[in-house]
Formats: C-alpha cells, structure tokens, sequence
C-alpha cells in the first residue's frame, strides 16, 4: 500500500486533491516559452509551499519543506521524498544567462524508475518545463531554466516513483518552493 504525506502528515483526500491539481498544472497544457511583454507581470498571489534547500536567498518567503510517498521494493519499506529547489541566477547556458529552477527526488532504496517533472512559475504563472527520468537509482533531478527577466519565482515539481520493475507506480503530487524575487 502507497501512502502520501503531505507536510508530514498522511492525507488521503489532499492528495487525491494535490494530484488532480498537479496533473492539470504540469501534464496537460504546454507552459509558454515567449519572454513576457515588457510591464505585463501579474500580481496574483503565490503559495507558501517551499522546497528543502539549507539556505533561502535573500528576499525568500515561505516554509522550507517537502513531500513524500512510501512504497515497498520487494519486502523494504522505501521512501521517496521529492524537493524543489528556490529558483536562482545562472550565467551562460542556452540564454546566457536566466533563473533557473531545480528539483531531487531521493529514495531510501534503489527504485526501479523516478520521473521528475519542474517548471518554473513567474507571478504564479508557469513559464518553462522540463522532465527527467532515471532507472535503477537512488536519486533523480530534473532543471528548468527561463531567460533572465526581473520577477517573483518559485519551482514547482512533481514526481512519479515505480517501485520495481513491472510493479505499482505512486505520484508525489505537486509540491513547490519557496518565492523569491529575482
């Protein structure tokens, strides 16, 4: 049996909740790639939801946490815990320069997939994607990267996890960093 934890505690409804709203978010539409127009930023607000990074850049809000599942592989009880990164500056890279936007999964035990998806969300609205999958691992990252733009960011990730080969595959549902203005 699969169980998830939401911020340390198990909740069945949140997240079936949480996975309906990261199978929207991330899988169904496509994020826009276009550079923003100049002045057009939105003012919605963003979440609280952080990831587990040891220090926040200045000017970081939110809880650093993250999100798990349990699984078994074989007779061992494995955890998955799934962990966004706050966004930060890169120099070089495909545009020179940008934010970029990570996300790890790490596991107690080898798993026989992890599948890490990250985007990166402007004023709360997704601006890039990007997905990675490892087999046979203890741990699998994915990184997102947008053209350097002035603005509030946060990751966004979300993870499916199968615990061995043929077997059940579970969902970490959509878990995000902390916001920071870069």
């Amino acid at each position: 049996m699969t169980r998830v934890i939401l911020r340390g505690k198990p909740r069945s409804f949140a997240a079936t909740v949480a996975t309906a709203l990261s199978t929207v978010l991330l899988a169904v539409a496509a994020p826009a790639q276009a550079a923003p127009a100049a002045g057009a930023e939105s003012t919605g607000p963003l979440s609280s939801l952080s990831a587990g990074t040891i220090g926040r850049p200045v000017g970081s809000v939110g809880t650093l946490a993250s999100t798990s599942v349990t699984g078994t592989v074989g007779s061992i009880s494995v955890t998955c815990t799934l962990t966004p990164s706050t966004p930060f500056v890169y120099y070089g890279g495909p545009y020179g320069g940008g934010e970029e936007g990570l996300a790890t999964v790490r596991c107690t035990y080898p798993v026989y997939a992890i599948q890490v998806e990250v985007a990166l969300f402007r004023y709360g609205t997704q601006v890039t994607y990007n997905t990675h999958t490892l087999y046979s691992t203890t741990t699998a990252s994915a990184d997102t990267e947008y053209p350097r733009y002035t603005g509030e960011y946060k990751t966004g990730a979300d993870a499916f996890i199968t615990w061995s080969y043929g077997g059940s595959t579970s969902f970490i549902p959509l878990t995000f960093s902390n916001s920071v203005y870069l």
